[in-house]
């Protein structure tokens, strides 16, 4: 009977404790960020080393434009989980934000070299390559996302003004215009001005 008593504590406490994590993650996907933060921070307390919930919280501070204190939990993901993507990807459009192009390029190529299957992975490395000239290669790294991803319209965007710079008009305007019809709002303005 004590082993059985014993057994019903422990599933309690367990449920208790998947209920306190997946809080935060519902008010996070419900966009409730301040209080998914107050959720997670429950949760960190008896488990700080919680790769999903750092990384998710970063997120909710992200989206509440603290950038500074997402930036503490990305790193603090990598401190514990060295291959974490999300958190590589995370770093590298917060350099890229800070326009240290340079630091956002090697986080996307580690973000890149651990899993050669994310289109974002590729499309922030893209356009940290943009920003610093590497022409040729944020092509490759644009159509590397775009293959993975047809519909992520701002590599088609952004891999259209790279066709433009190399005067291939055709070709950048169709992208354009691809990026238009996948909803990125720039595109237009861009089909405008080069597409005539």
């Amino acid at each position: 009977m004590k082993y059985l008593m014993a057994w019903a504590l422990l599933i309690v406490l367990v449920g208790c404790e998947n209920d306190e994590r997946t809080k935060g993650d519902d008010l996070f996907s419900e966009g409730n960020f301040a209080e998914a933060i107050t959720a997670y921070n429950e949760y960190l307390e008896l488990h700080p080393s919680h790769v999903k919930s750092l990384y998710n919280r970063g997120r909710s501070f992200e989206e509440l434009g603290k950038f500074q204190k997402a930036f503490d939990d990305f790193t603090q993901v990598l401190d514990i989980d060295k291959k974490n993507t999300s958190a590589l990807l995370s770093l590298s459009k917060f350099y890229y934000r800070d326009h240290k192009f340079e630091k956002a390029k090697y986080y996307g190529e580690s973000a890149v070299k651990i899993n050669d299957n994310l289109p974002s992975a590729h499309f922030w490395l893209g356009r940290a390559q943009h920003q610093m000239g590497l022409f040729a290669e944020a092509l490759t790294s644009y159509n590397n996302a775009i293959n993975l991803d047809r519909e992520l319209g701002e590599a088609y965007l952004y891999r259209g003004a790279i066709k433009m710079q190399a005067d291939r008009k055709k070709s950048a305007c169709s992208d354009f215009k691809t990026a238009k019809d996948l909803g990125v709002r720039e595109a237009e303005a861009a089909q405008k001005k080069y597409c005539k």
